[in-house]
């Protein structure tokens, strides 16, 4: 894959640019506050459809102006491909493939594979284990479109549990309503037991890689290993094992009154 043009309206700073990659390797030379780094974030956003810098899209447009937009051809085995971005200061975004608005956003993703490395990475290893969910989950995303709808429905239920929690409590009623726990705590264990698998399979899939590259540069003097241990115990090689024990464990939390657990 192969990104060949990108052309940016009223994005950042930038009102109207269009930059042709036609080298093998492009180097982005400028002074600061220049636009290097919105460049590559316009890359991101096609990519994954997020910003590390902000979760706002009205902040990703030019100031002054009310509607931005990124395009982007790319070359891929199968053919050549136009993706549009459209940000609204105001309104829901539009996602375009030869365009065509795609129905579901989950659609754009995919196309536009993208590894990103800066000063912030060194989270992964200072940072908590927030840090590292995040970027497995961004991981995730590229590899397999359908792992971020799989995460959003396993945030709208921990939304919807959480809040069950909280009203009952305010309600002080400590025994809660047990069928209809009982039915959120499946729901969860459910999503959260398939999170937890595909983070799983992702990081059996990289570690072979990282560990040849870290031996090259290591001069095959260490060996690295990536080790997963999610908060909900069990063997991660026994993936019917893991629903039960889920569930197992949001049964136990109730007896301490917490309110969610974390498919880290």
């Amino acid at each position: 894959m192969y990104l060949e043009q990108l052309h940016l309206q009223n994005f950042r700073n930038y009102d109207d640019q269009f930059v042709i990659f036609d080298a093998p390797k492009t180097i982005l030379v400028g002074a600061n506050a220049q636009g290097k780094s919105n460049l590559l974030e316009a890359a991101e956003l096609l990519s994954t459809l997020r910003s590390h810098r902000t979760s706002r899209d009205r902040d990703l447009i030019l100031d002054g102006e009310s509607v931005g937009q990124i395009s982007a051809q790319l070359r891929r085995d199968s053919g050549s491909v136009d993706l549009r971005l459209t940000l609204r200061e105001t309104g829901r975004r539009t996602a375009m493939v030869h365009s065509e608005p795609v129905r579901r956003q989950l659609d754009f993703l995919g196309y536009l594979n993208a590894v990103q490395f800066s000063c912030l990475d060194l989270d992964l290893v200072r940072g908590g284990p927030g840090e590292r969910r995040t970027w497995i989950d961004g991981v995730l995303v590229q590899l397999e479109p359908v792992y971020a709808h799989l995460l959003q429905q396993y945030q709208q239920v921990l939304k919807q549990r959480n809040a069950f929690l909280k009203q009952s409590r305010a309600a002080d009623n400590p025994n809660l309503d047990p069928p209809q726990l009982l039915l959120w705590n499946q729901q969860l264990a459910t999503l959260g037991a398939r999170v937890v698998q595909r983070r799983y399979r992702m990081l059996n899939r990289l570690e072979p890689l990282a560990q040849t590259w870290h031996q090259s540069i290591s001069g095959q003097t260490e060996h690295l290993a990536i080790e997963y241990h999610p908060n909900v115990r069990h063997d991660l090689t026994q993936p019917e094992q893991l629903f039960p024990a889920f569930l197992a464990q949001l049964q136990a939390k109730r007896s301490q009154n917490t309110i969610k657990p974390r498919p880290s």
